[in-house]
């Protein structure tokens, strides 16, 4: 694509909900468009195909064309035949009305795009369809003698069976060897009259051996798939060379390799080239530059090989009859290349922002082989959801909990449908809504008495459920789903003078389309609608003049059937439970992203109204997420600054973590307490069980920071005393003045032998009841109410050993797991305490590379990073990983050493090792008297899963 050329724009002055591409003016129609020449006709074909990709790729929306030839109209005329097979081409698919809506408006033209999905829309078809479009995949293979681009879906099967192939059949397979050519039983093959295609490849192995050629010479093969000649004939040579070149180095490596001979006709015979005409130095670089221009995808199964392309060029001498030196061949040989590799980045397009986006090789390829993971060990635990192979090109698989609430479950429960009768949901919110609003609720009534079921969903923003900003003149919004109608969003407005009313329902009826498709995975033809009601005075218009237009939408977009209706409820489901974690982010999936309902629950609290919260979560039940998903929030809905909202922990670690979210300012409490805030008008506390008063009164400060203008800001306290790292005080008010309240007791983070872990260690705590200031009486309550639903297999084991056993034991399990597809960075050592860890590092390496593993140990600040962290139990406080070793975890202060325990094994998703010195005899007196061994139920029973 040359750089000068004219891309389409995304278009955000229309009053279509929709991502709305401008190509500029097209001609349109069968004959009009043969009247146009070649190239203007294939530039506006590439631009609308180009527009067209973009959008099924990135969710769907609208192609708008101004129409060049006067007197055109779609119902008297063709599109235009090249047009319709560009976009055939696209989806790979005879059907277009599948994807595409055509309509007139004027001297406008739309095409109505809808989000491509690789789900085939008949169970019969054979076809496996790519899970992103393109126009061309930038790949090539050799067929026989010719080059041959592949086709997407061609590119499509050629890397799965890539991907599907193990190391060994990879060289097994790869073409003619760096360092010997593939010679076979010639002598056999003449006595038997046999010929095969593989012995011109090993005449040409021979071949590239050879120093000196004859001109005329006709060469003992021909062109075969491993061979091809070229002359050089054709003028400007190295012009041409540069053209092709990439396509040819592409093809052979893809294929099985081969030899590309340059100064040799099509009849075998030796023609070479002077340095007069071509500069042999100047025809290795020609080649030498075509090689950089390639992109390599090695894949998965390529991790341990070299990541390069084999290639070598040779030039050749070539001589007449008479001795006399005439000129040379230039030789070269491809090896096979064991990933793809691309002559050019596919074109293949993304809607990002405001403009369109070429994808590079690596992303075209990272989407087209992108599969849902391997959960086989899991398939007891797991409900598959949503799958990569039945959704739009943006979505994540997801999954449920076997035996916990499933999707279905969640959305019923969230959105119930009712026969006969349009429900208003959630009920608490439409009922403040009627007392306050009484006219409302009568005019919502008349705007769907003619439909038969479905529901209303009201929300004081549907703006801030789909990451958009408040706008303080809405008085609510109202999302219509039922069947015979499309999904309309009424935003409600008391002021007729209100400004950018229009805008924002626009806004966020585009988001909620995007979000349902491209998060909650809805794959068929979809609008939401934007519809203004205004309390008082004339609805039809905002302060700007915007009339409340009703955008036209062809008949396939104009209402949902029954079928469709649950599909879209469930894409809602989706996307209003999903979040990210740490774990999905490790499988490539939303493994535990989907939100439970009482966490989606305490995210829909008024913040209007509920400024001030203390939030009690029992461990694994999501408190971190929760934090950062309600600082999201106050920033949308009060329309704030990243340093408008303060987020404190403890923890150097955690904090650092929610920097890098940029979403707010994040400090620890140390340094809460030395600095100023003049900014912030917003406050969230995460850990504050750990909190110490010793260093100053930060709760005070920081009610005081949020009370300090006339419209007090959040301040939210999120906290977990049976998680409790010290005896000190906390800084924290008596429990008697923690109000209001709210709580969290399902676990969803870990495994079911690890809270049955939990759950016992909770049970000791609460018993023992051993710190003065900690409310057990509430604490007692909220272990009634713990559950984990989920049956999640994983393994807990407990040993006792000394410091070299306790660390070959390590590096044996490391390995174990590393074996088995685990990578490092699913791995935490935690250590007591801070000063424990340089006693186990140095043992640690020492019989890591007794395994021959070179690990490289990182803390807990480097949360995002490659590596196994070696820390403190402290200072992993928050964070969690599929698999942690307790390193003797064992408090020098008595009374929390069953809290200690409980810590570390609740930063656990999946696998837990419990490992504890072993006591000498001679000391065991002693150590009983000064730090007794915690409480650990029987739990601990080796229950090994390899």
């Amino acid at each position: 694509m040359a750089p000068e050329e004219e891309q389409p724009e995304v278009d955000l002055a229309t009053n279509y909900p929709e991502v709305v591409i401008q190509v500029g003016k097209i001609t349109f129609g069968e004959s009009q468009r043969k009247k146009i020449s070649k190239n203007i006709r294939q530039k506006q074909k590439l631009k609308l195909a180009r527009a067209v990709c973009a959008l099924l790729n990135s969710g769907g929306g609208v192609v708008k064309a101004e129409i060049e030839n006067e007197g055109y109209t779609l119902q008297g005329n063709s599109v235009g035949l090249d047009i319709e097979t560009a976009f055939r081409d696209c989806i790979q698919s005879p059907d277009l009305t599948q994807y595409f809506n055509y309509m007139q408006q004027n001297n406008s033209f739309l095409i109505f795009v809808k989000s491509w999905s690789s789900k085939n829309s008949f169970d019969v078809s054979a076809l496996i369809k790519p899970r992103i479009c393109s126009l061309s995949s930038g790949l090539y293979l050799r067929s026989g003698t010719s080059v041959v681009s592949m086709k997407p879906g061609d590119a499509l099967e050629f890397l799965k069976k890539k991907q599907a192939h193990t190391t060994r059949e990879l060289k097994e397979e790869s073409g003619p060897s760096a360092k010997k050519p593939q010679l076979h039983d010639v002598q056999g093959a003449k006595a038997a009259g046999v010929q095969e295609e593989r012995d011109i490849s090993n005449a040409a192995a021979q071949f590239f051996e050879r120093d000196r050629l004859e001109h005329g010479e006709t060469l003992n093969f021909t062109e075969s798939t491993d061979v091809e000649f070229k002359d050089f004939a054709t003028k400007n040579i190295l012009h041409y060379l540069k053209d092709i070149l990439p396509d040819y180095l592409s093809a052979f490596a893809n294929t099985q390799g081969g030899y590309l001979i340059i100064g040799v006709n099509d009849n075998s015979i030796v023609v070479g080239c002077s340095n007069k005409d071509v500069n042999s130095d100047d025809l290795i670089e020609t080649i030498d530059d075509a090689r950089k221009k390639l992109t390599l995808c090695p894949g998965h199964i390529a991790r341990e090989r070299e990541h390069n392309l084999n290639y070598k060029h040779k030039i050749i001498n070539v001589y007449s009859r008479c001795g006399d030196h005439y000129g040379y061949v230039c030789a070269v040989r491809i090896e096979s290349f064991h990933g793809a590799v691309f002559s050019e980045a596919p074109d293949s397009w993304v809607v990002k922002g405001n403009h369109m986006e070429r994808l590079s090789a690596e992303e075209w390829y990272t989407q087209m082989t992108a599969a849902d993971p391997e959960l086989s060990n899991f398939a007891d635990a797991f409900k598959k959801e949503l799958s990569l192979s039945d959704g739009p090109p943006l979505v994540k698989p997801v999954y449920s909990h076997q035996g916990a609430d499933s999707l279905d479950d969640m959305q019923k429960y969230l959105f119930p449908v009712e026969p006969n009768r349009i429900k208003y949901t959630p009920e608490n919110l439409s009922n403040e809504i009627a007392s306050k609003h009484p006219g409302l609720i009568n005019s919502m009534k008349e705007h769907t008495q003619l439909l038969s079921h479905g529901l209303l969903i009201f929300s004081r923003s549907w703006a801030v459920q789909v990451d958009l900003q408040e706008n303080p003149y809405v008085v609510c919004d109202a999302l219509l789903i039922a069947v015979d109608s499309p999904p309309i969003l009424y935003t409600v407005f008391e002021n007729p003078n209100s400004a950018g009313i229009f805008e924002y329902s626009r806004c966020t009826a585009r988001r909620l389309k995007e979000k349902l498709v491209n998060v909650g995975g809805y794959t068929e033809k979809v609008c939401v609608r934007p519809k203004l009601l205004c309390l008082h005075g004339d609805s039809h218009k905002d302060q700007d003049g915007n009339m409340n237009v009703q955008c036209r939408y062809p008949t396939d977009y104009s209402r949902i059937n029954s079928d469709n209706l649950q599909l879209l409820l469930r894409s809602l489901t989706i996307f209003l439970l999903s979040f990210p974690s740490f774990l999905s982010d490790q499988l490539g999936c939303e493994f535990f992203n989907l939100l439970t309902i009482r966490q989606y629950e305490l995210l829909s609290k008024n913040l209007h109204v509920a400024k001030k919260l203390f939030v009690y979560g029992l461990p694994g039940t999501g408190k971190t997420i929760v934090a950062l998903k309600i600082i999201e929030k106050i920033r949308n809905v009060f329309n704030c600054k990243p340093e408008e909202i303060l987020y404190i922990c403890e923890n150097q670690p955690l904090k650092n973590f929610v920097s890098q979210k940029n979403i707010c300012q994040s400090v620890t409490r140390v340094t809460f307490l030395k600095m100023n805030f003049e900014e912030v008008r917003h406050i969230v506390v995460d850990e504050a069980q750990n909190f110490r008063a010793n260093d100053g009164a930060w709760f005070t400060k920081a009610k005081r920071i949020t009370q300090r203008h006339s419209e007090p800001g959040v301040f939210w306290i999120f906290l977990d005393y049976l998680q409790i790292s010290h005896p000190f005080a906390t800084g924290l008010p008596p429990a008697r003045q923690h109000d209001p309240v709210d709580s969290l007791t399902k676990v969803v983070r870990n495994a079911k032998d690890i809270y049955n872990i939990i759950k016992s260690q909770m049970e000791v705590i609460v018993r023992d009841k051993t710190l003065s200031h900690v409310p057990y009486q509430r604490l007692e309550k909220l272990l009634d109410k713990a559950s984990c639903d989920h049956h999640l297999p994983g393994y807990t084991i407990r040993k006792d050993l000394n410091k070299n056993e306790m660390a070959n034991y390590v590096a044996r399990q490391c390995l174990r797991y590393l074996e088995k597809g685990y990578s490092e960075k699913e791995i935490a050592i935690l250590c007591s305490t801070e000063k424990d860890k340089p006693d186990y590092e140095p043992i640690l390496t020492r019989e890591m590379r007794k395994f021959r593993l070179n690990i490289v140990f990182q803390t807990a600040d480097e949360i995002q990073g490659k590596h196994i962290i070696l820390d403190s139990i402290r200072r992993f406080s928050g964070l969690e990983r599929s698999i942690v070793f307790g390193v003797n975890p064992v408090p020098s202060q008595e009374e929390i050493s069953a809290n200690l325990l409980l810590c570390v094994a609740s930063r656990a998703n999946l696998h837990l090792h419990l490992l504890f010195e072993k006591i000498p005899p001679s000391s065991r007196a002693t150590h009983s008297s000064a730090s007794p061994r915690p409480v650990v139920s029987n739990l601990f029973t080796p229950k090994i899963t390899f």
